[in-house]
């Protein structure tokens, strides 16, 4: 293989390929052939350690942001029970839940409204019956 083979072959090659080219070579050159696969080992271990760290860090944001979606829905289902005039101290969430269930049917227009901006259901055009689903279908009860 001539200079000039080597050149052409040189020309052939994008940017980014270089780069990988350089660095192999340099690699070589600064451990030699017998330290790579042990290089080559710590790289590995050092990036499964990086994936666990960050399957870690995305767990943790899951479960916090389960439970804030957790306290934002006791909110709601506490501020529905307000706008219906259920007691939500001492009861649970569930028992709540069958309260508001029940109240829905024999509360006022303006409390099913209420009721149903708390729950984020809410919607201008919706007919009281209609927002009563609404409110039902969102207790998941």
């Amino acid at each position: 293989m001539s200079v000039g083979d080597v050149w052409n072959v040189a020309a052939q090659i994008e940017g980014i390929e270089w780069i990988i080219i350089l660095i192999i070579v340099a690699v070589l050159l600064l451990f030699g052939p017998q330290k790579i696969p042990d290089l080559f080992r710590g790289f590995g271990r050092a990036l499964g350690e990086f994936r666990r760290g960050r399957m870690e860090v995305e767990r943790e944001i899951s479960a916090e942001l389960t439970q804030l979606d957790t306290r934002d829905a006791r909110v709601r289902v506490e501020k529905a029970a307000g706008a219906l005039g259920v007691p939500a101290t001492g009861r649970s969430e569930l028992q709540l839940k069958l309260d508001i269930a029940r109240a829905v049917d024999r509360a006022s227009d303006d409390q099913v409204v209420s009721a149903a901006q708390a729950m984020n259901v809410y919607s201008s055009g919706a007919d009281v019956i209609r927002l009563k689903e609404q409110i039902i279908k969102a207790l998941n009860v």
